[in-house]
Protein backbone atom coordinates (compact mmCIF):
# COMPACT_ATOMS: atom_id res chain seq x y z
CA UNK A 1 0.00 0.00 0.00
CA UNK A 2 2.79 2.22 0.67
CA UNK A 3 4.72 1.91 -2.47
CA UNK A 4 1.10 2.26 -4.40
CA UNK A 5 1.21 5.65 -3.17
CA UNK A 6 4.37 6.79 -4.14
CA UNK A 7 4.06 5.30 -7.86
CA UNK A 8 2.60 8.44 -9.32
CA UNK A 9 4.52 11.04 -7.67
CA UNK A 10 7.86 8.99 -8.54
CA UNK A 11 6.73 8.76 -11.94
CA UNK A 12 5.95 12.36 -12.27
CA UNK A 13 9.65 13.09 -10.84
CA UNK A 14 11.36 10.94 -13.36
CA UNK A 15 9.11 12.53 -16.55
CA UNK A 16 10.29 16.01 -14.98
CA UNK A 17 13.78 15.55 -14.71
CA UNK A 18 14.10 13.46 -17.94
CA UNK A 19 12.34 16.80 -19.87
CA UNK A 20 14.25 19.31 -17.82
CA UNK A 21 17.57 17.59 -18.32
CA UNK A 22 17.97 18.88 -21.39
CA UNK A 23 17.60 22.35 -20.42
CA UNK A 24 20.36 22.02 -17.31
CA UNK A 25 22.59 24.56 -19.22
CA UNK A 26 20.06 27.37 -19.53
CA UNK A 27 20.30 30.26 -17.13
CA UNK A 28 16.91 29.30 -15.74
CA UNK A 29 16.47 27.57 -12.62
CA UNK A 30 15.47 24.20 -13.75
CA UNK A 31 15.08 22.86 -10.21
CA UNK A 32 12.27 25.28 -9.12
CA UNK A 33 10.46 24.19 -12.75
CA UNK A 34 10.93 20.60 -11.61
CA UNK A 35 9.41 21.38 -8.57
CA UNK A 36 6.92 23.31 -9.94
CA UNK A 37 5.75 20.55 -12.55
CA UNK A 38 5.60 17.99 -9.45
CA UNK A 39 2.68 19.98 -8.94
CA UNK A 40 1.00 20.36 -11.75
CA UNK A 41 -1.80 18.61 -13.75
CA UNK A 42 -0.82 18.63 -17.68
CA UNK A 43 -3.36 20.92 -18.32
CA UNK A 44 -1.62 23.71 -15.94
CA UNK A 45 1.57 22.44 -17.65
CA UNK A 46 0.61 23.28 -20.57
CA UNK A 47 -1.66 26.92 -19.47
CA UNK A 48 1.93 27.57 -18.19
CA UNK A 49 4.14 26.91 -21.43
CA UNK A 50 1.60 28.53 -23.62
CA UNK A 51 1.87 31.80 -20.99
CA UNK A 52 5.19 32.06 -21.07
CA UNK A 53 5.87 31.75 -24.56
CA UNK A 54 3.30 33.96 -25.54
CA UNK A 55 5.21 36.32 -23.53
CA UNK A 56 8.39 35.68 -25.49
CA UNK A 57 10.07 33.91 -22.54
CA UNK A 58 10.59 30.76 -24.59
CA UNK A 59 13.29 29.03 -22.70
CA UNK A 60 11.19 28.65 -20.05
CA UNK A 61 8.11 28.47 -21.29
CA UNK A 62 9.76 25.89 -23.57
CA UNK A 63 10.25 23.76 -20.89
CA UNK A 64 6.54 23.38 -19.53
CA UNK A 65 5.30 22.44 -23.05
CA UNK A 66 7.97 20.17 -23.66
CA UNK A 67 7.07 17.89 -20.89
CA UNK A 68 3.63 17.93 -21.84
CA UNK A 69 4.58 16.74 -25.62
CA UNK A 70 7.10 14.64 -24.39
CA UNK A 71 5.15 12.84 -21.75
CA UNK A 72 1.83 12.57 -23.25
CA UNK A 73 2.31 12.18 -27.14
CA UNK A 74 -0.51 10.11 -27.30
CA UNK A 75 -2.50 12.51 -25.99
CA UNK A 76 -4.74 15.50 -27.38
CA UNK A 77 -2.68 18.11 -25.41
CA UNK A 78 0.57 16.79 -26.06
CA UNK A 79 0.11 16.65 -30.01
CA UNK A 80 -0.89 20.49 -28.88
CA UNK A 81 2.11 20.74 -26.86
CA UNK A 82 3.83 19.53 -29.92
CA UNK A 83 2.72 22.23 -32.20
CA UNK A 84 2.75 24.82 -29.73
CA UNK A 85 6.56 24.18 -29.12
CA UNK A 86 6.81 24.32 -32.75
CA UNK A 87 5.02 27.39 -33.04
CA UNK A 88 7.89 28.95 -30.73
CA UNK A 89 10.75 28.24 -32.60
CA UNK A 90 8.85 29.34 -35.50
CA UNK A 91 7.83 32.84 -33.80
CA UNK A 92 11.85 33.75 -32.90
CA UNK A 93 12.13 34.51 -36.32
CA UNK A 94 15.58 34.01 -36.41
CA UNK A 95 17.62 31.25 -38.40
CA UNK A 96 18.23 28.62 -35.70
CA UNK A 97 14.69 28.98 -34.60
CA UNK A 98 13.38 28.50 -38.23
CA UNK A 99 15.87 25.20 -38.56
CA UNK A 100 14.34 24.02 -35.00
CA UNK A 101 10.88 24.71 -36.27
CA UNK A 102 11.09 23.34 -39.55
CA UNK A 103 12.38 19.94 -37.77
CA UNK A 104 9.75 19.74 -35.63
CA UNK A 105 6.95 20.68 -38.23
CA UNK A 106 8.20 17.68 -40.32
CA UNK A 107 8.46 15.79 -37.20
CA UNK A 108 4.65 16.23 -36.37
CA UNK A 109 3.27 15.76 -39.52
CA UNK A 110 5.10 12.33 -39.32
CA UNK A 111 3.79 10.94 -35.89
CA UNK A 112 0.52 12.28 -36.59
CA UNK A 113 -0.79 12.39 -40.38
CA UNK A 114 -4.03 12.43 -39.98
CA UNK A 115 -4.37 14.81 -37.19
CA UNK A 116 -6.91 17.61 -37.80
CA UNK A 117 -4.42 20.26 -37.35
CA UNK A 118 -2.32 18.72 -40.04
CA UNK A 119 -2.82 21.07 -42.91
CA UNK A 120 -1.61 24.01 -40.46
CA UNK A 121 1.71 21.74 -40.34
CA UNK A 122 2.58 21.95 -43.46
CA UNK A 123 1.40 25.86 -43.99
CA UNK A 124 3.86 26.31 -41.26
CA UNK A 125 6.44 24.12 -42.84
CA UNK A 126 6.22 26.38 -46.06
CA UNK A 127 6.02 29.31 -44.17
CA UNK A 128 9.38 28.51 -42.48
CA UNK A 129 10.93 28.05 -45.62
CA UNK A 130 9.52 30.97 -47.57
CA UNK A 131 10.97 32.88 -45.05
CA UNK A 132 13.84 31.86 -45.93
CA UNK A 133 14.04 32.25 -49.48
CA UNK A 134 16.74 33.77 -50.89
CA UNK A 135 16.96 36.64 -53.77
CA UNK A 136 16.60 35.64 -57.33
CA UNK A 137 20.22 35.60 -57.44
CA UNK A 138 21.33 33.67 -54.89
CA UNK A 139 20.81 29.53 -54.40
CA UNK A 140 17.20 28.42 -54.70
CA UNK A 141 16.81 25.64 -52.56
CA UNK A 142 14.36 27.34 -49.85
CA UNK A 143 12.18 28.84 -52.33
CA UNK A 144 11.80 25.49 -54.23
CA UNK A 145 10.73 23.96 -50.78
CA UNK A 146 8.30 26.72 -50.07
CA UNK A 147 6.64 26.17 -53.31
CA UNK A 148 6.66 22.28 -53.20
CA UNK A 149 4.99 22.39 -49.63
CA UNK A 150 2.01 25.12 -50.71
CA UNK A 151 1.28 22.84 -53.53
CA UNK A 152 1.29 19.87 -51.13
CA UNK A 153 -1.09 21.73 -49.55
CA UNK A 154 -3.31 23.35 -52.07
CA UNK A 155 -3.73 19.54 -53.72
CA UNK A 156 -4.11 18.11 -50.72
CA UNK A 157 -6.01 19.97 -48.41
CA UNK A 158 -8.06 21.81 -50.30
CA UNK A 159 -10.39 22.79 -47.94
CA UNK A 160 -8.19 24.36 -45.54
CA UNK A 161 -8.59 27.58 -44.24
CA UNK A 162 -4.59 28.41 -45.39
CA UNK A 163 -5.61 27.66 -48.70
CA UNK A 164 -5.90 31.42 -49.60
CA UNK A 165 -2.82 32.64 -48.26
CA UNK A 166 -0.96 29.75 -49.41
CA UNK A 167 -2.32 30.08 -53.38
CA UNK A 168 -0.94 33.56 -53.14
CA UNK A 169 2.77 32.64 -51.40
CA UNK A 170 2.85 29.80 -54.10
CA UNK A 171 2.53 31.99 -56.86
CA UNK A 172 5.06 33.96 -55.58
CA UNK A 173 7.38 31.57 -55.13
CA UNK A 174 7.19 30.47 -59.09
CA UNK A 175 7.56 33.77 -59.78
CA UNK A 176 10.86 34.14 -57.75
CA UNK A 177 12.11 30.68 -59.26
CA UNK A 178 11.38 32.61 -62.74
CA UNK A 179 13.10 35.38 -62.36
CA UNK A 180 15.77 33.36 -61.32
CA UNK A 181 15.72 31.20 -64.05
CA UNK A 182 15.69 34.66 -66.34
CA UNK A 183 18.87 35.79 -64.45
CA UNK A 184 20.60 32.53 -65.54
CA UNK A 185 19.82 32.99 -68.91
CA UNK A 186 20.62 36.71 -69.12
CA UNK A 187 24.07 35.61 -67.72
CA UNK A 188 24.89 32.95 -70.47
CA UNK A 189 23.57 35.79 -72.83
CA UNK A 190 25.92 38.27 -71.42
CA UNK A 191 28.60 35.71 -72.17
CA UNK A 192 27.88 34.95 -75.40
CA UNK A 193 26.91 31.35 -74.45
CA UNK A 194 23.85 31.78 -76.67
CA UNK A 195 22.64 28.22 -76.62
CA UNK A 196 23.02 27.86 -73.00
CA UNK A 197 21.04 31.30 -72.41
CA UNK A 198 18.74 29.40 -75.09
CA UNK A 199 18.43 26.34 -73.20
CA UNK A 200 17.61 28.53 -70.13
CA UNK A 201 14.81 30.24 -71.80
CA UNK A 202 13.50 27.09 -73.44
CA UNK A 203 12.98 25.79 -69.58
CA UNK A 204 11.74 29.19 -68.05
CA UNK A 205 8.61 29.38 -70.41
CA UNK A 206 7.53 25.75 -69.91
CA UNK A 207 8.17 25.80 -66.42
CA UNK A 208 6.80 29.43 -65.48
CA UNK A 209 4.38 30.43 -68.05
CA UNK A 210 2.71 32.96 -65.71
CA UNK A 211 6.16 34.90 -65.04
CA UNK A 212 4.56 38.17 -63.92
CA UNK A 213 7.74 39.89 -66.17
CA UNK A 214 7.07 37.67 -68.98
CA UNK A 215 7.43 40.64 -71.64
CA UNK A 216 11.25 41.08 -70.67
CA UNK A 217 11.85 37.23 -70.72
CA UNK A 218 10.14 37.31 -74.57
CA UNK A 219 12.56 40.20 -75.27
CA UNK A 220 15.64 38.76 -74.03
CA UNK A 221 14.64 35.11 -75.62
CA UNK A 222 14.28 37.08 -79.15
CA UNK A 223 17.64 38.87 -78.82
CA UNK A 224 19.36 35.33 -78.53
CA UNK A 225 17.71 33.49 -81.15
CA UNK A 226 18.69 36.85 -83.10
CA UNK A 227 22.33 35.71 -82.50
CA UNK A 228 21.87 32.41 -82.85
CA UNK A 229 20.50 33.04 -86.73
CA UNK A 230 17.12 32.18 -85.64
CA UNK A 231 15.36 35.69 -86.63
CA UNK A 232 12.40 33.86 -87.68
CA UNK A 233 11.96 32.52 -84.17
CA UNK A 234 13.48 35.54 -83.00
CA UNK A 235 10.46 37.52 -84.97
CA UNK A 236 7.82 35.04 -83.23
CA UNK A 237 9.23 36.40 -80.06
CA UNK A 238 8.93 39.83 -80.58
CA UNK A 239 5.58 39.08 -82.09
CA UNK A 240 4.04 37.87 -78.88
CA UNK A 241 5.91 40.52 -77.23
CA UNK A 242 3.60 43.58 -79.33
CA UNK A 243 0.75 41.39 -79.17
CA UNK A 244 0.25 40.16 -75.67
CA UNK A 245 2.05 43.36 -74.17
CA UNK A 246 1.67 46.24 -75.93
CA UNK A 247 2.41 48.70 -73.08
CA UNK A 248 5.62 47.10 -72.41
CA UNK A 249 8.85 49.53 -72.35
CA UNK A 250 10.58 46.48 -73.93
CA UNK A 251 8.67 47.22 -77.22
CA UNK A 252 10.97 50.33 -77.95
CA UNK A 253 13.98 48.07 -77.80
CA UNK A 254 13.04 46.12 -80.56
CA UNK A 255 16.30 45.45 -83.17
CA UNK A 256 14.92 45.88 -86.52
CA UNK A 257 15.16 42.26 -88.20
CA UNK A 258 15.82 41.55 -91.71
CA UNK A 259 12.71 40.63 -93.60
CA UNK A 260 11.83 37.15 -93.78
CA UNK A 261 12.15 34.75 -97.00
CA UNK A 262 8.32 34.06 -98.30
CA UNK A 263 8.52 30.49 -96.78
CA UNK A 264 7.38 32.17 -93.73
CA UNK A 265 6.83 29.13 -90.65
CA UNK A 266 3.66 29.02 -89.54
CA UNK A 267 4.75 29.83 -85.90
CA UNK A 268 6.39 32.87 -87.16
CA UNK A 269 3.35 34.41 -88.72
CA UNK A 270 0.59 33.74 -85.70
CA UNK A 271 3.06 35.74 -83.27
CA UNK A 272 3.07 32.39 -81.37
CA UNK A 273 6.12 31.52 -78.97
CA UNK A 274 8.71 29.31 -80.42
CA UNK A 275 9.32 25.67 -78.97
CA UNK A 276 12.78 26.53 -78.81
CA UNK A 277 13.73 23.04 -79.21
Amino acid sequence: MFQRTLRIPAARAVLALAVLGSAACSSTDSSSVTRELLTMSKEEAYARGEALVSKRKYEIGRQYLRFVAENYANEALGKQAALRLADSFFEEKTPLGYVEAQGRYKDFRSRYPSHPRSDYALFRLAQVSDRQAEKPDRDQANTRLAAQSYRELLQNYPGSPYTAEARSRYRSMLDLLAEHEFLVAQYYYKRSAWEASRNRFEGLFAGFPEYSRMDKALYWAGLTESRLGRDVDARALFGRLRRDYPESRYIRKLPKLAEPPAAVTASAALGETPSLR
